[in-house]
């Protein structure tokens, strides 16, 4: 399943039969992709289009400095999907390369950037201190009939000790955290003295580099991603029962804590007194994750390289979920319990 990251849409899409197209925008190194998205619908929305930003900003896709890298193609894909009649959009928030508080989403659709000689600004993290004036855009009344669903993987705001910066700065190769905090908080309140509203600290915020403080400044909401999926799933259905849920990620460590998509299981499988155990690529030994999860488990069996278990993902976690089945089924073929 997915939470807001990658794979977010490609799975609601799966499950509500959604109808794929493709639509032009730029990417995070200003080159121009094709960015799939979905067309599905639900009882709870109705008509819908989803797309997820990893597509556009994606951290693989990254070449250059991430003081260069802009969203402004997410603006983009609003507008273009908006243009073709469709009036919500969910945009899965996750996997993303950018650190700029959205300020390119923002360029894009609502608010134009001056410098302190009047001219235009393009808003990326490295040009941020650079921004003098911020002002609304003539051409907006296009969105006050736009309902915007960001889905998050994470609660942070958009800075702090648990923000953007401070929490996924370092793996999109930010230096210097506590600037780039800085510079998100300025940005950040420019933002919120325009709109007469502090939602800088709301939970969300801070996910994809602060492309969630974006959709909340477009008037957008946000929601936890695996909340989404799971009732797209229909799999917190009581009528749907389970005898063990098995969940995991690329690795598991104290963001998982932060409302990521294996932490909303967990809560989910205990809400009902079912087992749930956590496989995951890598977990940190970190007690919080041990006390949610009946057992965590890693696919590595010994010490690999992250390129090695990258190549072998697969074999390692055939392997690591068979031997875990066997743990759990063979109390239940002898006729024990295990709980």
């Amino acid at each position: 399943s997915a939470d807001g990251g990658e794979g977010t849409a490609q799975v609601v899409a799966a499950r509500l039969n959604g109808r794929w197209h493709t639509t032009p925008v730029a990417d995070a190194n200003g080159a121009t992709v094709a960015l799939p998205f979905a067309v599905c619908s639900s009882a709870a929305l109705g008509e819908f289009a989803i797309f997820d930003v990893a597509e556009i900003v994606g951290l693989p896709a990254a070449i250059v400095p991430v003081q260069t890298r802009s969203t402004r193609g997410v603006g983009q894909a609003v507008r273009a999907i908006a243009a073709l009649g469709h009036t919500t959009i969910v945009i899965g928030l996750g996997g993303s390369s950018t650190n700029d508080g959205g300020a390119g989403m923002l360029g894009e659709l609502m608010l134009r950037f001056g410098d302190g000689d009047g001219g235009d600004i393009d808003p990326v993290l490295g040009t941020l201190a650079d921004i003098a004036s911020a002002r609304r855009r003539d051409d907006t009344g296009w969105l006050d009939q736009l309902t915007l669903i960001g889905l998050t993987d994470v609660t942070s705001p958009l800075t702090g000790r648990l923000g953007a910066s401070q929490v996924f700065g370092r793996q999109k190769g930010v230096a210097d955290l506590d600037a780039a905090d800085r510079l998100l908080g300025a940005f950040g309140a420019q933002v919120c003295e325009l709109l007469g509203e502090d939602i800088a600290g709301l939970p969300g915020t801070g996910a994809a580099g602060g492309l969630g403080f974006a959709v909340r400044a477009l008037g957008g909401t946000l929601q936890p991603g695996a909340r989404f999926i799971l009732d797209a799933l229909g799999l917190d259905d009581p009528a749907v029962r389970f005898d063990w849920v098995i969940t995991g990620e690329g690795r598991s460590d104290g963001q998982t804590l932060l409302g990521k998509g294996p932490a909303i299981v967990a809560e989910l499988a205990r809400r009902r007194g079912i087992a749930v155990t956590l496989l995951s690529g890598a977990v940190d030994d970190d007690a919080a994750l041990f006390e949610l999860f009946d057992g965590c488990f890693s696919v590595q069996s010994a010490p690999v390289t992250l390129q090695q278990a990258m190549d072998n993902a697969g074999p390692l976690l055939e392997t690591a979920a068979f031997n875990l089945t066997r743990l759990f089924a063979q109390p239940r073929i002898s006729g024990r319990s295990t709980r």
